[in-house]
């Protein structure tokens, strides 16, 4: 919590002061202009997204070669490439994917991407495997299948074992990696959204191990929201608290490193500038200057000239004029850097406080009288928290004056003036440990305040989805639906289990279900839990480590796996649901052994943090994992030693959906370095 308490003085330093012009959003040329959207109809999103270069990217003077995602209804394209036209869309600041709970997101994806770029760090870890630049799609934060293709069903879920190739460029090396799909065609999606699915907001990006980092920072990143804030912003009647009085944005953050001759450092060095202005330089206005710095190897590397560019919706620098209050729906669409986020006063240098509504996706739904201690453990470092104002509630509300944000991160917050004519967003610097990286201080947004007294509501009322989704019946209290061959519906496993064990062996239907039951994969003993160490191997890259611990927190003999880089072959957590194919529930503590903070990210599900205060359901599928002492090397053996002191987080994680998927540390230099693991999750017989 310590970087909370110079907040203060360092946005004292880096303000500038603005003023209201009175101009309205529509006539001012920096006003943030709102995201491109696409939204599905009769209950299916049907859509081509091409990845390839963008020629046309200005960002803060320079023009560099972003990689975007061109978007159109499949209908529309011809030859599988979208037409140039007002109904195509290839902004580098992306588009949202507008779904409603029920839906099926249906993309074909075309990779037409150059090769991976010189700085790709690990472009030729596997000789020509990566160099071709292969690309894939994951819906993160999202709670689907992670279905395979195969067995008489061509398209995959939420699959990230799949790379797909350039047309023409044949995959070099896939008898050498068997699990792995690969293809120089189009990949096609069909990724269902359950009926009880929550409503919020997700992203998805790219996710092909090695190039995590570079295709995110190089621009590949959109937005995806499942129904509506309306389906939890209410009145006391039960009636739709957001109206055309409140507006909505997305705030969609994304930075890029841009060196003098316009070209784009994929593989991003946290040196580029320096953490903070001299006390004579301008306010960082979207950007740093760059500086000379040294590579991973410790060579000089000269970044002057150049600019990190930080932007928000592809726009550097924009005006907001809020108009009373306004709800925004931010995401951390960065491939390695954290914020602090922070809406100081141009006048006062005071941080100005905000109503936390949802976080990574889910709304909040914290029980009236919860003690304030008790929330603060369950956000953890999340939220810089301080005192509401009154209001009408439907639930405890939360606010705060800092948001923390760690890479994949989502925050929805009610913003009003507090007495503010004008505000500046912003984070200021930020050191993520001994061994880690210096994230620079910026200015974001520019914010001018007017008044609307019936816009101008202190506390939103909440009827959020984090205690109902946990439930009986909801998506995280249920038994997971199915896509099966030749069936059009989604159907409950239990009932496609019946369904196949009426059809031979042979049949497509018969091999999907078998595919999704694994009798070696085995529930652990009733009070016992897994830990996961994230730490750097021998060979000085990332990795993660594991064992289980039994009901007195001893670890048992035999599952130690000391901490190695990902291995996509090698399943390091294998579990059943509960009986009857109900989801199960498992605690999963967190070790870093390292010098520098990592973050936790889990695909197809949420996580609860759990403190020993109290079951505050708080649903997140990303949290920081704090660095120990300055004694921790990164190594298992030296914290059992005692030598490395470290923070522990713990977890309780619900498993309702089947197959295999992946958790991770969502720094993408340390993902596609190593610190990543497979999970398979299997249906019982």
């Amino acid at each position: 919590m310590r970087r909370f308490a110079f907040i203060l003085t360092l946005t004292l330093l880096l303000l500038s002061c603005g003023s209201n012009s009175g101009s309205s959003p529509t006539e001012d040329p920096a006003e943030l202009a709102d995201l491109p959207v696409f939204q599905s109809v009769n209950g299916v999103l049907d859509i081509l997204m091409e990845a390839r270069v963008s020629t046309t990217t200005q960002l803060a003077g320079f023009q560099p070669q972003a990689w975007v995602y061109q978007v159109c209804q499949r209908s529309a394209a011809v030859n599988n490439t979208c037409p140039d036209d007002s109904h195509t869309f290839a902004p580098y600041g992306g588009v949202r994917l507008q779904l409603q709970a029920g839906d099926h997101l249906k993309i074909r994806l075309v990779n037409r991407l150059p090769p991976a770029p010189d700085d790709a760090e690990h472009a030729n870890d596997d000789p020509g495997m990566l160099a071709a630049n292969p690309t894939n799609l994951h819906t993160h934060g999202m709670i689907v299948e992670p279905r395979r293709a195969g067995n008489g069903d061509s398209t995959y879920g939420d699959y990230v074992y799949v790379l797909g190739y350039p047309a023409g460029l044949t995959p070099p090396l896939y008898t050498q990696h068997p699990g792995l799909d690969y293809t120089d065609q189009p990949i096609d999606y069909d990724i269902y959204v359950p009926p009880n699915h929550p409503s919020g907001i997700f992203w998805f990006h790219p996710h092909v191990h090695g190039l995590s980092l570079n295709q995110v920072s190089a621009g590949m990143a959109g937005v995806i929201t499942v129904g509506s804030i309306n389906d939890y912003l209410k009145d006391a009647s039960g009636a739709p608290l957001v109206n055309s009085n409140v507006r909505t944005r997305y705030l969609l953050l994304k930075d890029m490193e841009i060196e003098k001759d316009s070209s784009m450092l994929t593989q991003q060095d946290s040196g580029f500038c320096a953490p903070d202005p001299a006390p004579t330089d301008a306010p960082r206005e979207g950007f740093c200057p760059g500086q000379p710095s040294t590579d991973d190897q410790g060579n000089p590397v000269d970044h002057t000239g150049g600019r990190w560019v930080h932007s928000i919706n592809g726009e550097v620098f924009p005006h907001m004029h809020v108009n009373g209050g306004e709800v925004w729906r931010i995401t951390d669409a960065s491939g390695s850097r954290s914020y602090d986020l922070t809406l100081v006063d141009d006048t006062t240098g005071r941080p100005l406080a905000f109503q936390v509504l949802s976080l990574d996706g889910v709304s909040l739904d914290i029980p009236v009288g919860t003690p304030a201690t008790q929330i603060q453990a369950a956000l953890r470092n999340r939220v810089s928290t301080v005192p509401c104002p009154s209001g009408a509630l439907g639930s405890q509300p939360v606010c705060g004056n800092t948001m923390h944000v760690m890479p994949s991160s989502r925050a929805e917050i009610y913003v009003t003036s507090n007495g503010s004519q004008s505000a500046t967003l912003l984070t200021p610097s930020y050191q993520s440990g001994e061994t880690g990286d210096d994230w620079p201080a910026i200015h974001l947004a520019h914010v001018f305040f007017t008044s609307n007294p019936s816009a101008n509501a202190r506390v939103l009322s909440i009827h959020g989805d984090s205690r109902r989704a946990l439930v009986a019946g909801g998506v995280l209290g249920s038994s997971p639906l199915v896509k099966l061959p030749g069936v059009a519906a989604d159907v409950p496993i239990n009932d496609a289990i019946r369904m196949a064990k009426a059809t031979p062996r042979t049949q497509p239907l018969r091999k999907q279900v078998d595919s999704l039951e694994d009798p070696t994969c085995q529930a652990l003993p009733a009070g016992h839990t897994r830990r996961i160490f994230f730490g750097v191997p021998s060979n000085g890259e990332f990795g993660l480590g594991y064992e289980e611990l039994d009901e007195n927190g001893t670890p048992v003999p035999g599952t130690f796996q000391d901490i190695a880089p990902f291995d996509h072959s090698s399943i390091t957590v294998c579990l059943p649901l509960a009986p009857g194919n109900q989801p199960v529930t498992e605690q999963w503590q967190l070790v870093n052994v390292s010098g520098e903070d990592h973050n936790f990210h889990i695909h197809q599900t949420k996580f609860r943090l759990v403190d020993g205060s109290g079951n505050t359901s708080v649903l997140m599928d990303s949290i920081a994992v704090p660095h120990g002492t300055d004694a921790c090397d990164g190594t298992v053996a030296t914290w059992r030693s005692g030598q490395c002191q470290v923070n522990t987080v713990t977890v309780a994680i619900p498993f309702s959906q089947i197959g295999d998927f992946v958790y991770h540390c969502h720094i993408l230099e340390h993902e596609d370095g190593g610190m990543m693991a497979h999970i398979r999750v299997v249906a019982q017989p």
